[in-house]
């Protein structure tokens, strides 16, 4: 008789998610039962007879719902939404120092998952300073009329400008007389300074009366300069806007912006930031963003690790949809906004673990919490996170997908040391980071990010400083690496 088991993981086992098919679950385990049979030449007795008591039961349609809602019952989920976790060692050997455990962890909406498309309730936020004159302005305003298109009449819509001060083209309204909307964003035109703070809060002060349960509200920012000296409050009104419940993305349009800045302010608006390096992109960068607020599925999206003692959380980085250092809050939280439908949202982590006895034990537990759209219920998933530790190691090959996960989270992170070494003075440093970067992109194919990084490392080792256009290449070049899907 076939005995569950209900606190294994036996969708992570076949590397698979909740909503497998028999078809899929049948390859998986031919795969891996091939790989790690004791006449092979990986042999893993231990990982095989893991291989086959999942397949038996994934395997039995009664089985596996019997499974399903034991794992439901116990808090790990087998509904909509699958949390697919890979780490990097099961089995760790006794020593006295700590040792690292990589962690892969994959939210991923069940395929055609979606709710009811919500209302939108957005501010376009729009920086008018004398530089923004010619092209930039004329795409700029080509972009916003054309969003008109890609909004409905029960959206509500407002646009505001800014330069050495802030002005409201448009209050927040419907979308229903689009050519009167089109005619106010005609009428802007490019003169004085660049102060995104005041902007930024006429646009959240649009939105904010306008705030439901039922609506996606967002402030989009488009700029091609620096602001000077209201950086902090600027980041201040990001973060109370994001508690209140309305994001804030950040777009940069050229080189003369700056990427650490917007980068920080979109992370404390729970958005986005992106680099559009010709004017002609911002229609489609537009575009591509209010089709993302529309097909949110998963919104507030956190998870949370729950590190046993001797346990610590060293690094976090999101890998899904897009790279990018994750800060580590109180209690291990780390906020990770809203997934898109048909989209999943991944992060890889870095745990120190401390010397244990030699038994098997539970390292952490991660727990992951989202409103679904589609439901208006909270989705709430976890996984156990366990290591056996024994004086009898011996050395397994870590699972490929998180072989290339960390390859490119470490590419993402030797530019980012790059620049902070910069910043600091240390060029010989930044020189180093970058060329082993370089190294890595080539390695994995990516040769045009590869020679941007090289023509940098030149500049930097005859004592001149790197181009503003490189750092921007390579900052949101790695950012955009993809993950391989399996």
């Amino acid at each position: 008789m076939v005995r569950i088991d209900a606190t294994k993981d036996y969708y992570g086992i076949l590397a698979l998610t909740v909503v497998a098919s028999q078809d899929a679950i049948r390859a998986a385990h031919r795969d891996l039962a091939r790989r790690y049979h004791p006449d092979a030449g990986g042999a893993d007795i231990e990982r095989f007879r893991q291989v086959q008591e999942a397949y038996q039961v994934l395997s039995d349609l009664l089985l596996r719902r019997a499974y399903d809602r034991q794992r439901e019952q116990r808090g790990a989920g087998a509904g909509p939404v699958a949390l697919v976790l890979l780490q990097s060692r099961r089995e760790m050997p006794l020593m006295e120092s700590q040792q690292v455990l990589y962690l892969f962890a994959e939210i991923r909406p069940q395929e055609g998952l979606r709710g009811p498309r919500k209302r939108l309730n957005i501010a376009l936020v729009v920086d008018r300073s004398t530089s923004m004159q010619g092209a930039r302005m004329h795409n700029v305003k080509s972009a916003a009329s054309d969003l008109l298109q890609s909004l409905q009449a029960d959206d509500r819509l407002a646009v505001v400008t800014f330069s050495d001060r802030a002005e409201v083209v448009v209050a927040s309204q419907f979308v229903r007389d689009k050519r009167a909307l089109r005619s106010a964003i005609a009428s802007i035109i490019a003169e004085g300074g660049t102060e995104i703070y005041q902007g930024l809060a006429l646009g959240i002060e649009q939105v904010a009366p306008y705030l439901s349960d039922d609506a996606i509200t967002h402030v989009i920012l488009l700029t091609d300069g620096c602001t000077y000296g209201d950086e902090e409050l600027a980041l201040s009104a990001a973060r109370r806007a994001e508690d209140d419940g309305i994001g804030v993305s950040a777009f940069g349009i050229g080189e003369d912006w700056n990427d650490l800045f917007l980068d920080s302010l979109a992370r404390c608006g729970g958005g986005t930031s992106q680099y559009i390096d010709t004017p002609s992109k911002v229609q489609q960068v537009l575009r591509a963003q209010v089709r993302s607020l529309s097909n949110v599925v998963l919104r507030g999206v956190s998870a949370r690790v729950g590190a046993a003692p001797g346990v610590r959380v060293q690094a976090a980085y999101r890998v899904l949809p897009h790279m990018e250092t994750l800060p580590i809050k109180e209690d291990n939280l780390l906020n990770l906004g809203n997934v898109l439908a048909g989209q999943s949202c991944a992060i890889a982590l870095e745990l120190a673990v401390g010397n244990t006895e030699a038994a098997s034990h539970r390292v952490a537990r991660l727990a992951v919490e989202a409103d679904s759209v589609a439901s208006a219920r909270r989705v709430e998933l976890w996984r156990d996170i366990e290591v056996t530790f024994t004086s009898d190691y011996q050395v397994k090959p870590v699972p490929p997908r998180l072989l290339n996960v960390l390859a490119r989270v470490s590419v993402f992170s030797l530019q980012e040391r790059a620049w902070r070494a910069l910043t600091l003075g240390d060029a010989g440093q930044a020189t180093h980071y970058l060329e082993s970067a370089a190294t890595r992109l080539f390695d994995l194919g990516y040769r045009d990010l590869g020679r941007a990084a090289m023509l940098e490392v030149d500049r930097l080792s005859h004592g001149n400083d790197p181009t503003i256009k490189g750092r921007k290449q390579l900052r949101y070049g790695t950012r955009a690496l993809s993950i391989p899907t399996s």
